[in-house]
C-alpha cells in the first residue's frame, strides 16, 4: 500500500512541477497539459519499477544471499567445524560423536549417520565424494550426510547408488543453523558509517516533508514575485524526496534473515 501511495504522490508533484515549468516556459496551456501527462506516465512507470526493487522479499534476497556467502568463507576457513556442527545436529535430536574436525557420526531413531563437512572448495570433487562414502562405510553408517558448498546432480545419483545421502548445501546448511539460532559470529568486512545527519535528512521517513515542502513552494510560485526561484527550489525539495524514498544508502533495512 504504501508502493502505492508514494508512486501516486510522486507521479502527481511530477504532473504539477512539469506543467507549471512548461506553462511558463511556452505559455500554452494545452501543450503544458499534453508535456505533463506525457512525463507523469513514464515518470509512475519508472517509480514504480524502482520502487518494486525495494520489495522486502528482494531485499532480503539479496542480504540473504551475502549472508550465506560469508558463512560458507567463514566454514571453508574453520579450524574445528566439526564442534560447529555438533551444538547444531544435537538441536535437531541427534545424538553426536566426533570423529575429527570435520565430521561426525550421529545418531537418530537408532539410525546410525555419518556426517560429513566439505567447505574446502566451492563445488564438491569426486574424489571428496568417495572418500566421505568409503568413510561412512567403514563407519558402519546406514546413511550419509554431505555438508558442501554445492553438489552436482550426477555426483549425489553417484552417491546415493552406494549409500543413502543427503546433501546439504550452504543456503540449507545457513537455514539450519539460523533456526536453532546457533550462527557463528563471522566477521564482515566493516562499510563506512553515514553521518547521523544525513541518514536522518535523506532516509525514506523524510519523503514525505520534502514531498510536502515542494508542493507548498509550487503554489506560492503562481502568486510569487519570482515565480522561477520559487519553482526551481520547490524542483530542488522534490528532488531530495525522490532521493530519500529510492536510495538504499540511507536507508538500510535491519532485519534478521529469513528462510523458508
Amino acid at each position: 500500500m504504501a508502493k502505492v501511495l508514494n508512486s501516486l504522490l510522486s507521479t502527481i508533484m511530477i504532473f504539477l512541477l512539469t506543467f507549471t515549468w512548461a506553462y511558463y516556459c511556452i505559455k500554452n496551456v494545452t501543450w503544458a497539459l499534453a508535456l505533463s501527462a506525457t512525463v507523469s506516465v513514464c515518470a509512475c512507470y519508472l517509480l514504480w519499477k524502482s520502487l518494486s526493487k525495494w520489495d522486502d522479499g528482494k531485499r532480503l534476497k539479496k542480504q540473504q544471499k551475502k549472508a550465506i556467502a560469508d558463512f560458507a568463507e567463514y566454514l571453508k576457513f574453520g579450524e574445528d567445524n566439526a564442534s560447529l556442527f555438533e551444538d547444531m545436529l544435537k538441536y535437531y535430536g541427534f545424538e553426536v560423536f566426533k570423529t575429527d574436525y570435520d565430521s561426525l557420526d550421529a545418531v537418530k531413531n537408532g539410525v546410525k549417520s555419518y556426517a560429513v563437512i566439505h567447505f574446502e572448495q566451492d563445488a564438491l570433487s569426486k574424489d571428496a565424494l568417495r572418500n566421505a562414502v568409503v568413510d561412512a562405510k567403514r563407519r558402519k553408517a546406514e546413511k550419509l550426510y554431505v555438508f558442501t558448498c554445492k553438489a552436482d546432480q550426477p555426483l549425489q545419483k553417484l552417491a546415493n547408488a552406494h549409500i543413502p545421502t543427503s546433501f546439504i548445501d550452504a543456503k540449507n546448511t545457513y537455514q539450519l543453523f539460523e533456526q536453532c539460532d546457533k550462527l557463528p559470529a563471522v566477521k564482515i568486512k566493516s562499510r563506512a558509517k553515514s553521518s547521523f545527519v544525513a541518514k536522518y535528512a535523506l532516509c525514506k521517513q523524510r519523503f514525505g516533508w520534502y514531498l510536502g515542502s515542494c508542493l507548498f513552494l509550487t503554489a506560492v510560485s503562481i502568486v510569487s514575485y519570482f515565480p522561477w526561484y520559487t519553482l526551481a527550489w520547490a524542483t530542488v525539495m522534490f528532488a531530495l524526496a525522490l532521493y530519500s524514498l529510492l536510495n538504499k544508502k540511507y536507508n538500510i533495512i535491519e532485519t534478521r534473515v529469513k528462510l523458508d
